[in-house]
Order: structure tokens, then C-alpha cells, then sequence
């Protein structure tokens, strides 16, 4: 390795400030391979560039840095200044190929993290089954809404992606259709009949979800399609809460197909033509499905719930 040399040589001095270009990755690489090479030749093997290349880099390092870093005759040797450089060309080259290989790790989904939210965990709970199999080194953090807040959530970069029930995709969204699904009427089983019309639905008594739930949305578009008023007897923030009403006697339901889940005091109801559907999708901003991690989970969602659209 050259020695470090005082910056004495009048002959080998470069320009005592900084004229032009910027310090580049290459550039360092160049300088430290140099200098353990102890010439330009070696360098340039290892490089896999030519002496005249090496050279006009060195040059051009220097030139950025505005002072001379190698003495090139009898031999090279550092000067105080390229003492100093080689150090710091050592850490930031260091701390750069950390960096790669971490970025290596986030592109191959072998570590890394995903917030995902969700108003049909029917749906979604399979998704994030599938998905964690598949690449058990990333991190889940989960999130439950109705479809108007977890909207919100993915516009201002709260969540990464949402799996949720829309009748139509979402316009300045990217919206990844996985299943479709139909608006069912959920009764106590002791009461329930086979099918039920829309007006004995928005006869009642109703209980409803919140506003911002979508079953609640599509209720109400298929009611004013037809000039009908709902009866609602109970407004409820969840579909927990939804569920034990009805149980109770309190009124008339709405829930997706599928989510009713294993309770068997109820029973979904066919609602009579025309049938009021949607469709299970991820949504996620469109840069954001440039993420290896979300674009690896839609895909795993892709088919994995009842009806999904492969």
C-alpha cells in the first residue's frame, strides 16, 4: 500500500480548489482500488477497466475534491489529504454495499414490512395466510375499518393496502378485483324465509351498519333504484354489533355473502332480482404497487377466497 507522503511534490501538486464534477461512488472505488493495488494496473484489472481509464477517474476525483490525493512520482504515495480520503472511502463504500444488500433483501421479500386494512376479513384473513406462507420474513401490522376510512387511510399513505368491498373501482386508485360478491339479507334462523323481496327488506325493520360501510352504500343505492325508503330501526358500528341485533329480534340485516362466518343463530337470505353485487378488491395507490412486498400480497390474494377472480 502507498505511504502517506506529505503534499511537498511541486511537480505532482493538482489545483488547490475545487473546479468541477461531484464525488461518485465510482470514482471512491476507483481511488481505494489504487491504493491497494498499489498502482493503476492492478486497479484496472480488478476493475475491469483500462490504465488510461483509471487514470483520467483519479484525475477527475481529484479535480472534484480540489487537491491532490497520490503523488505518482518515483511512486505512488498518499499525501496527507488522501490519507484522510482513503478512510472515508472505505466507510462510505462500506456502508453502500450494506445498503445494497439490504435493498437486495427488500426486493427479494426476504425481510421488510406491510400495513395492510381491511373491512372483510373473510376475505382477507386467507390473503395474509397465503402471503405470510409464502414470505414469512415480512412483517404484518393490520389494520380494521369500514371501506369510507380505510379510503382515507390509503390516500394518505396510512396503510399500504386495503382489501375491502367496492361496486366500482376507485377512480386515482389501483384496484385489484379478487372476488365478487352479493348483498344477502341476514335474519334469525327461526324467522327466516328462503329468498326475500327488496321491498320487504326496506320494510324492516332495518339494522344498518354505519355510514361509510359499503353494505350498507349498496343498500341504499338498490333502495333509491327502486323509490324505496328504509326502515331502520338500529344504526350500529360494527358487524359484531350488527350480528347480536339480529340475533336479538331487533330487525333485518344486510351482510355480504360469506361473512355471516359460523353463527348459527342467523342464516343469509337470497334478496330477490335484481341481485345487488360488488366485488372484493385491493386497493393501494398505483406508485405504491411498485412495492415488492404489496405487489407479492395482491398476487397472493389472487383466487384465494370463495368466487376470486384468478
Amino acid at each position: 500500500m502507498p505511504k502517506a507522503s506529505g503534499s511537498d511534490g511541486l511537480s505532482n501538486e493538482a489545483p488547490g480548489e475545487r473546479r468541477e464534477g461531484s464525488i461518485s461512488l465510482a470514482a471512491l472505488r476507483c481511488f481505494v482500488a489504487v491504493v491497494e493495488g498499489d498502482g493503476l494496473s492492478r486497479a484496472a484489472e480488478h476493475l475491469g477497466l483500462s490504465q488510461p481509464t483509471v487514470s483520467v477517474t483519479l484525475a477527475g476525483l481529484e479535480r472534484a475534491c480540489g487537491m491532490l490525493l497520490l503523488h505518482r512520482r518515483p511512486r505512488l504515495l498518499l499525501t496527507d489529504a488522501g490519507r484522510d480520503m482513503l478512510v472515508r472511502a472505505r466507510l462510505v463504500l462500506g456502508r453502500m454495499q450494506e445498503l445494497e444488500s439490504s435493498l437486495s433483501a427488500f426486493r427479494g421479500l426476504r425481510r421488510g414490512s406491510l400495513t395492510i386494512g381491511f373491512s372483510t376479513p373473510f376475505f382477507a384473513m386467507p390473503m395474509i395466510a397465503a402471503f405470510l406462507r409464502e414470505h414469512p420474513g415480512i412483517a404484518l401490522r393490520t389494520r380494521l375499518g369500514n371501506t369510507a376510512g380505510l379510503l382515507e387511510a390509503v390516500a394518505g399513505c396510512e396503510i399500504e393496502v386495503a382489501v375491502m368491498t367496492l361496486v366500482d373501482p376507485v377512480e386515482g386508485m389501483a384496484c385489484t378485483k379478487l372476488a365478487d360478491q352479493r348483498l344477502v339479507a341476514c335474519m334469525p334462523r327461526c324467522a327466516a324465509p328462503r329468498s326475500i323481496s327488496l321491498e320487504r327488506v326496506a320494510a324492516g325493520p332495518l339494522v344498518l351498519r354505519e355510514p361509510g360501510s359499503m353494505t350498507r352504500l349498496m343498500l341504499e343505492r338498490a333502495l333509491a333504484s327502486r323509490q324505496l325508503a328504509p326502515q331502520v330501526r338500529l344504526e350500529v358500528g360494527s358487524r359484531e354489533a350488527a350480528r347480536e341485533a339480529i340475533a336479538a329480534g331487533i330487525g333485518i340485516g344486510v351482510v355480504l355473502d360469506g361473512e355471516l362466518g359460523e353463527d348459527t343463530r342467523l342464516v343469509a337470505v337470497p334478496i330477490e332480482a335484481p341481485a345487488i353485487s360488488g366485488g372484493v378488491y385491493a386497493v393501494a395507490l398505483p406508485e405504491s404497487l411498485e412495492l415488492p412486498a404489496l405487489a407479492a400480497f395482491i398476487e397472493a390474494g389472487k383466487g384465494t377466497g370463495p368466487g376470486g377472480a384468478r
